[in-house]
């Protein structure tokens, strides 16, 4: 990526970021480590932390005054509405110039270009099923009920929606292409962010230091575990050659848990990545101020539409950052109207997003696989997938951030849930989010002494090993063919030829209807006739994944 560092008028830096530790200082004794719990957290809310809370309320706003009754619709998007105008920030400006944050934007729409949400490149098999999610957001009435002829049952949409829902308005109106147009664009907005976000913070973390952006940002965009070597190992073992991985991928390797690579979240799960990247570069920047912790729920009750699972590991960064700020501090952000007008616009939200979700696999690593087995692999993983980053990163940096993060990563696979385990590949997004910036600002950090000139060392080769196997993931854009999205399919159609029929359960994705608990305050919805098995016609004549 090209070097963009952020800029701005005389003083705008000083304003956004307390006094710290100049470059080449920590806070401490000459030579120390520097300290990124100084250097960073303490900026005041501004304009790019409001666009970037905005960007995650915006769809829960869209599917309240959608899916919810008048009365619901009307009390909720009001409850958004003045949450966002209480938030702090109004006053504090926008931290980057505007050619910068032009070109900025531009990268996001490029980078959202390696995602599937197009099909101008070969889009992974999940899309399959989104692509059917976005339909029938894009046609027919909200609520969205499928009704099953072959046996009467209903089965209501009820999956986090928050990456859909901009879009699907926008097909209501306009159509199903120009929807798929919008989601696009909504994902390049998204990254567009993240990469305005990753700008401030590389300038926090290493005040005037030329190419930090270029440094943090390319990181942060290839950043992910050393799947390359047990992909090696595994692939050269079974006879397909060590570089079998090329145009098949291989984060699944341990075939019980995923800590997600970001090539692969913003290539299959955009939606899952764009709620737990956000929040974490948020908290980054912005944790250690008491007036931020005072508008978070808003920035959580929006994440949690999108991905309720990555929007939890952000609320425990967030839980940590508010205890740090002491009782009295706590206690003023529990009782800030935007909080409490966040907790009110979420609770519907929360019915929804739990109705039916009992059905969903779950439960402990440990108790679901054999535990010698499950205990040598969690450790192997460990190693491969966090250790290797986060033990030279320690060496080079001071940082409570990374200490949080590390803990939740080594926890995070002792439960299972959901198909593929979103424990580990969606709850680990924050705190790899985290992981990645630490690491990216002890790259930048000085190493004055052959210990840490070592552990520089060893960042760099996870990065350049890291690299190698984000490319590895990448290779499906290059060794697979464009396929196009389905015009016709509806959700339950579009599961039963997808290739997931015959391995995957829907619980995920729908709830059966009627459901108690959202019929007391959602709209009454219009069935849709979903043709019995063999009647519809074929979901992608030309080919799909």
């Amino acid at each position: 990526m090209p070097s963009i560092n952020p800029g701005g008028p005389p003083g705008a830096a000083a304003a956004r970021h307390p006094p710290g530790p100049g470059p080449g200082c920590s806070g401490g004794a000459p030579g120390a480590r520097p300290d990124l719990d100084a250097r960073l957290g303490g900026a005041a809310p501004d304009r790019l932390s409001l666009a970037a809370t905005a960007y995650m309320l915006l769809p829960a706003l869209v599917f309240l005054g959608g899916w919810g009754a008048a009365w619901v619709a009307v009390a909720g998007v009001a409850a958004g509405a003045l949450a966002l105008a209480r938030l702090p920030g109004w006053r504090g400006g926008w931290p980057l110039p505007a050619g910068r944050s032009l070109a900025l934007l531009a990268l996001g729409l490029a980078w959202a270009g390696t995602s599937g949400a197009h099909h101008l490149v070969y889009s992974p098999s999940d899309w399959q099923i989104r692509d059917a999610v976005l339909h029938d957001l894009s046609t027919g009435s909200w609520p969205v009920l499928h009704r099953h002829l072959e046996d009467g049952t209903a089965w209501l949409l009820r999956a986090p929606l928050g990456y859909y829902m901009p879009a699907g308005l926008v097909g209501r109106l306009a159509g199903l292409r120009a929807a798929e147009a919008a989601l696009w664009a909504w994902t390049g907005l998204g990254l567009g962010l993240v990469l305005a976000l990753l700008a401030d913070l590389a300038r926090a973390a290493a005040p005037g230091r030329r190419g930090a952006f270029a440094v943090m940002a390319g990181l942060f965009a290839v950043f992910g575990g050393l799947d390359i070597l047990p992909n090696m190992w595994l692939d050269g073992t079974a006879g397909a050659g060590v570089l079998g991985s090329w145009g098949r991928g291989g984060e699944w390797w341990p075939r019980l848990f995923q800590y997600s690579g970001h090539v692969t979240a913003v290539l299959w799960v955009p939606n899952h990545a764009l709620p737990a990247w956000l929040p974490a570069l948020l908290l980054l920047r912005h944790g250690r101020d008491p007036a931020f912790l005072r508008g978070v729920a808003v920035l959580l009750a929006g994440a949690a539409f999108w991905s309720p699972v990555s929007a939890a590991g952000a609320a425990l960064l967030a839980g940590v950052a508010a205890l740090r700020q002491g009782w009295a501090a706590l206690r003023g952000s529990l009782l800030a109207a935007p909080n409490l007008l966040a907790v009110a616009l979420a609770l519907p939200v929360c019915l929804y997003l739990v109705a039916g979700s009992a059905a969903v696999p779950h439960g402990f690593l440990l108790a679901l696989h054999p535990p010698g087995k499950a205990l040598a692999t969690w450790a192997f993983f460990l190693v491969v997938e966090v250790l290797c980053w986060a033990v030279p990163a320690a060496m080079l940096v001071r940082s409570r951030a990374l200490g949080v993060a590390v803990a939740l990563l080594c926890l995070l696979p002792a439960y299972v849930f959901g198909p593929g385990n979103e424990m580990t590949a969606r709850g680990g997004m924050v705190p790899l989010a985290v992981l990645a910036v630490v690491a990216g600002a002890a790259l930048l950090a000085p190493a004055p002494d052959r210990r840490r000139r070592l552990a520089r060392g060893a960042l760099i080769a996870c990065a350049l090993l890291g690299a190698a196997g984000s490319a590895m993931e990448g290779s499906l854009l290059v060794t697979h063919r464009p396929w196009p999205a389905s015009t016709h399919c509806s959700f339950p159609e579009a599961a039963r030829q997808s290739v997931f029929a015959d391995s995957t359960e829907w619980a995920h994705y729908v709830a059966p209807w009627p459901e108690p608990a959202l019929g007391a305050w959602m709209r009454e919805p219009a069935a849709r006739p979903v043709p019995p098995p063999g009647v519809s016609p074929p979901c992608w004549p030309g080919g799909g994944p």
